[in-house]
């Protein structure tokens, strides 16, 4: 994979890429029931996106405001869709889903564009970390929704042996790091609504 170059198809990757998976979110919650609703209704899938983008990144203050701006545009993306489809929303989970975008944007962004550089480095491991934490914690865990948790634990170790086998040792930070990201996520979700 190599970085894109110009400016314009940078911008336009991340502005693309956050609208798609926003309004694809909204529309696949309409369709999608049981485990495979999780592709649309989860933390860690919207961290893909950001990721990959940021991985596309030439510098490191690329990856970090491409990664901000894809998770920001998947918000707009959802929320334009939801409102087009007949759903609106607004107040408080908006800030919070917001502050989300602002924390997990730039740092999966970053972490795609190191995974791009050096494949044996941490940032390997945050995306298939975020996906077993979430999977463990959520469901598992919080909802006991045992198909949800296999799907994600299955995605989570099929990330960790295909993108970050390199890196697996730093498994070890992430997945307990993850794992306390989904813990405060959850004290905070409840706290608020």
């Amino acid at each position: 994979m190599s970085p894109i170059r110009g400016v314009p198809a940078r911008i336009a990757i991340a502005v693309l890429a956050g609208l798609a998976v926003g309004g694809a979110t909204s529309l696949g919650q309409a369709y999608l029931g049981g485990a495979p609703n999780a592709l649309v209704n989860s933390a860690s899938a919207w961290l893909v996106a950001p990721f990959l983008v940021g991985a596309l990144m030439r510098t490191p203050r690329g990856a970090l405001a491409a990664g901000l701006a894809t998770c920001a545009l998947q918000l707009v993306g959802y929320y334009v869709t939801a409102e087009a489809r007949g759903y609106s929303a607004g107040g408080a989970i908006v800030l919070f889903w917001a502050g989300c975008a602002l924390l997990g944007g730039p740092l999966f962004g970053l972490a795609g564009h190191r995974w791009r550089l050096r494949p044996q480095d941490i940032g390997a491991t945050v995306l298939p970390a975020v996906f077993l934490a979430e999977g463990l914690w959520v469901y598992l865990i919080e909802l006991g929704y045992l198909a949800t948790a296999a799907l994600w634990l299955a995605i989570g170790a099929a990330l960790a042996a295909t993108l970050a086998r390199p890196a697996a040792r730093w498994l070890a930070v992430t997945v307990p790091l993850a794992l306390l990201g989904e813990l405060l996520l959850s004290l905070v979700y409840r706290q608020a609504f």
